[in-house]
């Protein structure tokens, strides 16, 4: 399993996932789990993924870090793949129940 980490203001949120999204059903890729939380000054998207390659793909494409996890009971090893990357011009996640999670709300892809 990866995680994909993104750090976005909050004004950024709805465009962004939205771009994202639409980036993610383009290339087939289906995130296992999805959440949003809300930091001091940022929200934290955290995006998992079953297949390595789609997770570092996407990291890379939307300015994220990846903690990999190992296999069960294996501490995780974490690596920044992209460390702060100016944002994606892609601005738009949207499955009709992942837009409207904001506000610490996950969802189910």
């Amino acid at each position: 399993m990866r995680t994909v980490m993104i750090e976005l203001r909050p004004g950024e949120l709805s465009a962004r996932m939205a771009a994202m999204r639409i980036w993610l059903d383009e290339r087939r890729f289906e995130p296992s789990s999805f959440s949003c939380h809300d930091g001091e000054a940022d929200v934290l998207l955290r995006v998992e993924f079953k297949v390595a390659d789609e997770a570092d793909a996407f990291a890379r494409h939307f300015g994220g870090s990846v903690d990999r996890m190992l296999e069960a009971g294996a501490a995780p090893d974490s690596i920044s793949l992209v460390s702060r990357a100016e944002p994606s011009p892609h601005r738009v996640v949207g499955r009709a129940g992942v837009v409207g999670a904001a506000a610490g709300q996950t969802t189910p892809s």
